[in-house]
């Protein structure tokens, strides 16, 4: 369930009464506050309904309908079904996670934590691609050896990759930031063009002979151009460090046998 459909969920089952009235239901009183926050729980498409008086009129339809069932339900007891408050609770502590990261980016991102941070990481934001060939081997006695051969005869690259390497795509094209694991982005994009790496690569897929064939696009980028975007890419790593902070600290236990076998009624 999305961030932003249990935020929705939450406002229309909240009956909030401490604010202007926008519509009564008997004696259930919708806020313009309320009605405002279910809008902004749906995001781009509640902008959407904002901007448009049919469909604003449709929505509050939505939001009534759903406090005359949400009250139907409460008469019959429904709220009380232990069913119900195990999804409430599952609910609530996304909410209130959700909620808590929010803040947590809040606090840390100030224009000058933005800026502090692109400055440490503008490789993330660079417009630079690279186009690499490689050979890839198993194990690094043959990557090696198979280097020796390239440094001896830089002309045969793509020979001795057909002879050595275990991926058919020698040629790996243009590709920019982001596209290939750490340690072999690493190496192409502090390659100059032309040159091959001087000892094998190691990475999850093996051992690489690592040849930079040219380089485009790169050119300084300056951080009001990109603003929007380090904006995104920093909440993702404060999320995630915040994230492994908690794991870290905790003791997680997972019965994978019980994974395994879950499957959908």
């Amino acid at each position: 369930m999305t961030k932003k459909l249990i935020s929705l969920l939450i406002v229309l089952l909240s009956g909030s009464t401490f604010a202007a009235e926008l519509a009564k239901v008997d004696d259930i009183v919708i806020t313009t506050e309320s009605f405002t926050a279910a809008m902004r729980a749906l995001g781009s498409q509640g902008e959407m309904v904002a901007s448009n008086p049919e469909l604003r009129k449709r929505f509050l339809d939505h939001v009534i309908n759903s406090q005359l069932v949400a009250r139907k339900a409460k008469s019959e007891s429904f709220d009380k079904d232990p069913a119900y408050q195990a999804r409430l609770a599952d609910v609530t502590a996304q909410l209130l996670a959700g909620e808590y990261v929010d803040r947590a980016v809040e606090k840390k991102s100030s224009d000058k934590d933005l800026r502090a941070w692109f400055d440490q990481n503008k490789d993330l934001f660079s417009t630079k691609e690279v186009r690499a060939m490689h050979i890839l081997c198993d194990d690094e006695a043959t990557a090696v050896k198979a280097l020796s051969e390239v440094q001896k005869s830089p002309k045969d690259f793509e020979s001795i990759a057909k002879k050595y390497s275990k991926d058919k795509s020698v040629d790996l094209g243009f590709f920019g930031h982001g596209r290939m694991v750490s340690e072999f982005e690493t190496v192409a994009f502090n390659l100059p063009k032309g040159s091959i790496h001087p000892q094998p690569v190691k990475t999850n897929f093996g051992w690489h002979i690592i040849k930079v064939t040219d380089i485009k696009g790169d050119k300084p980028v300056k951080y009001e151009t990109v603003k929007t975007e380090v904006a995104k890419k920093y909440r993702q790593k404060v999320q995630e460090d915040l994230i492994h902070d908690l794991r870290r600290q905790s003791k997680i236990a997972i019965n994978e046998k019980n994974l395994k076998d879950i499957r959908l009624p």
